[in-house]
């Protein structure tokens, strides 16, 4: 398959566009081959921004809200995880992108899921980090299932010991105590955009009737699949099952990290990713960092 060949971009755009019945918030950075980024439950364009430097750097980075959230529309539910990825076919063909490089996360790694199996001619590489193929075969499921249900008894809201427990297991004990600017980065992304409180139950009952399980086989895209080990809101366990079921998929789990090792460590994140998508992979296993362990298919 052919990258795509796309006009050069070198300043920042930012807007929004009518995609599948709704608005959607955008930003673009950087120029070359597109790269477009998925973020989680409650996520917006402004939580990438740790790894946004770095990815512009080589590629057309785009960012969104999804629906229920940030700059995007919230429209009354359901929301489902095949919806969402009719929101960035939507943004895709709003921005006449007809091909690109996909990196997902969390809930932004099931709408990848969704937009590989439905959607195939869209994507280029895939890349899902610390996701799930959902189903009663996932991993953790009664944690999960828990979790989401203590926020929906919390009134949507979400009580300060509930946020309290929900940013010690998305980030290291190491980066709560130093209070690192990516963890300033992301709390102040959700202070700034917040979501609406429909929004984000409606995107958690989508995350709990996500289910993949039996069709990751019609995957054809090269894949890599990442995650922490000590990831504790999505069973890094998710991780073997997508990697071992989706054809061509890597695997690389980046040790002494939690859900968000991405935004916590980009520097490790954005190098496998960079090197994932130029096909420099084979180059970096003969050396890697002593903070990754990986295991190839």
């Amino acid at each position: 398959m052919e990258p795509v060949v796309v006009p050069e971009r070198n300043e920042a755009a930012m807007a929004t566009i009518e995609s599948n019945g709704i608005e959607i918030y955008y930003e673009e950075h950087g120029s070359g081959e597109p790269l477009l980024l998925i973020m989680g439950w409650g996520g917006n364009a402004a939580t990438w921004h740790p790894q946004l430097a770095g990815l512009a750097e080589q590629f057309r980075v785009i960012t969104f809200d999804n629906r229920g959230v940030g700059r995007s529309s919230s429209p009354e539910g359901p929301y489902s995880v095949s919806q969402m990825a009719g929101d960035v076919v939507g943004l895709l063909d709003a921005l006449e992108v007809p091909r690109a490089h996909v990196f997902g996360i969390s809930l932004g790694g099931m709408i990848a899921q969704e937009l590989a199996i439905e959607h195939p001619g869209r994507i280029d590489t895939l890349i899902l980090g610390c996701t799930t193929p959902g189903s009663c075969h996932a991993a953790g499921v009664a944690r999960l299932q828990s979790d989401i249900c203590a926020f929906h008894d919390s009134n949507g809201q979400g009580s300060l010991e509930w946020l309290s427990d929900l940013l010690k297991r998305l980030w290291t004990e190491e980066a709560m105590t130093k209070s690192t600017t990516e963890l300033q980065d992301f709390v102040l992304s959700l202070i700034r955009f917040p979501p609406t409180t429909h929004g984000l139950r409606h995107q958690a009952d989508a995350v709990l009737e996500h289910d993949t399980y039996d069709r990751l086989d019609r995957i054809r895209h090269r894949t890599l699949v990442m995650t922490g080990d000590e990831d504790m809101l999505i069973d890094p366990k998710n991780s073997e099952i997508l990697a071992e079921r989706i054809p061509n998929a890597e695997l690389q789990v980046f040790k002494g990290l939690r859900h968000a090792f991405h935004l916590e460590r980009p520097d490790l994140s954005n190098k496998a990713i960079i090197e994932f998508i130029l096909g420099k992979r084979s180059e970096a296993k003969a050396d890697p960092p002593l903070e990754m362990a990986e295991r190839r298919r």
